[in-house]
């Protein structure tokens, strides 16, 4: 019987393996991505504070 594969342990390394070649080839984009990204993160989380806010 063949093994299923792991998932749960090659998506988060095979986002990690494209993540570390993005920023060895490439560190002012990467920080511009990865800053731009966090900045959608706060607006996100902003939002969902703003809207637990004004229910109650």
């Amino acid at each position: 019987m063949l093994p299923t594969p792991k998932t749960h342990r090659f998506i988060p390394f095979l986002l990690t393996v494209v993540a570390l070649f993005f920023i060895v080839r490439d560190p002012a984009k990467a920080a511009d991505a990865a800053t731009a990204a966090f900045n959608g993160l706060v607006t996100v989380v902003d939002a969902l504070a703003a809207f637990a806010g004004a229910l109650g």
